[in-house]
C-alpha cells in the first residue's frame, strides 16, 4: 500500500510551489502572476530550445532586465520609446513581460507561424507578424525607436547575416538602437580546434548550418567581426559591448549599436 497521502491541492499550486514560480489557473489554462497565459511546453521547446517553465518565465525577466539597463546606461528609459520591436519574439518569452508600458507601441515578429498565432491569441497589447528565413519584413521604414533581437542571429549563416542587419537598419528611425545578443569567446568549448582558430582570428563560425533559422544551427561571433565588420558594414556603430551580459539568454554576449546617421 502506499504510504503518500491524498492531496487536494490543485495542480497548478503544485506547479508553483514546486518551480518557485507563480502560476494559477483560469478556466483551462495556466496563467503567471499578472493573469497572461503561458504558453504550452510544445511552444516553449520550439523558440527556446528548453521547455522548463521556469526557466521561460524567470529567463523573460531577465531579459527585460537586460533591455532596461543597457539602454539606461545611454540614459534612455524604455517607457519614453514610442515604438519598440522583438525580432524573433517567438512564443513571446521576453514581450510578455512589457505590457506594463502602456505607452509604448509593442510589436513582435517571428518565423514561427504557431509561436506568432500564440501570441496573437493571447498578448493582446502587442502587435504580431511573421516574417521569413530571409529580408524583407513587413514593416515600413523608420518604424522602430528600438529593436532586440535575442538569440537569433545565433541560428544565422553567414549569408543571412548582414541582410538581416540592413533590414534591422532599414526598420530603426534616425538615432535608433538595436540590441542583439550572441555566443562569444564564453562558447569557444563547443568548437574544432581550427573552428576556435578561425574565432580568435575574428571570423564567424557557422556549425549546422544546414538546419538555419532553427536551434540546430548555431552561430559564434568574435568581438572584432561584430565591431569590424558585420556592424560598420550593415550602417551600425558599437556603442556598448557586454560580455556574457545577456541575463535571460546566459552566457551569450550582448550588443547595443546605433544605426549610423
Amino acid at each position: 500500500m502506499s504510504s503518500h497521502k491524498p492531496t487536494n491541492t490543485p495542480i497548478w499550486k503544485r506547479i508553483q510551489d514546486r518551480l518557485g514560480v507563480k502560476v494559477s489557473k483560469k478556466g483551462a489554462k495556466l496563467v503567471d502572476d499578472n493573469g497572461l497565459p503561458i504558453p504550452g511546453a510544445e511552444l516553449r521547446h520550439a523558440v527556446a530550445g528548453n521547455a522548463d517553465l521556469k526557466w521561460f518565465i524567470n529567463g523573460g525577466k531577465l531579459g527585460v532586465e537586460t533591455i532596461v539597463s543597457v539602454l539606461n546606461k545611454r540614459g534612455i528609459e524604455f517607457g519614453s520609446l514610442e515604438s519598440v520591436l522583438d525580432f524573433g519574439c517567438g512564443c513571446g518569452r521576453v514581450l510578455r513581460h512589457l505590457g506594463h508600458y502602456e505607452n509604448v507601441h509593442l510589436h513582435g515578429t517571428d518565423i514561427s507561424r504557431p509561436g506568432i498565432a500564440w501570441c496573437d491569441a493571447n498578448l493582446n497589447f502587442a502587435m504580431f507578424g511573421t516574417n521569413r528565413l530571409s529580408p524583407h519584413t513587413r514593416y515600413r521604414t523608420a518604424s522602430f525607436d528600438f529593436i532586440y533581437a535575442f538569440s537569433v542571429f545565433t541560428h544565422l549563416t553567414q549569408e543571412l547575416q548582414a541582410p538581416w542587419m540592413t533590414e534591422m537598419r532599414r526598420l530603426l528611425k534616425p538615432g535608433g538602437h538595436l540590441l542583439v545578443t550572441v555566443h562569444g569567446e564564453h562558447y569557444l568549448n563547443h568548437l574544432s580546434q581550427s573552428e576556435k582558430a578561425a574565432f580568435r582570428n575574428g571570423k564567424l563560425v557557422i556549425k549546422g548550418g544546414e538546419s538555419v533559422g532553427s536551434n540546430h544551427c548555431a552561430a559564434f561571433h568574435p568581438e572584432k567581426f561584430v565591431t569590424d565588420s558585420l556592424a560598420p558594414e550593415t550602417g551600425f556603430k558599437v556603442v556598448d559591448f557586454i560580455p556574457e551580459g545577456a541575463l535571460g539568454n546566459p552566457k551569450q554576449d550582448a550588443y547595443l549599436l546605433a544605426a549610423d546617421a
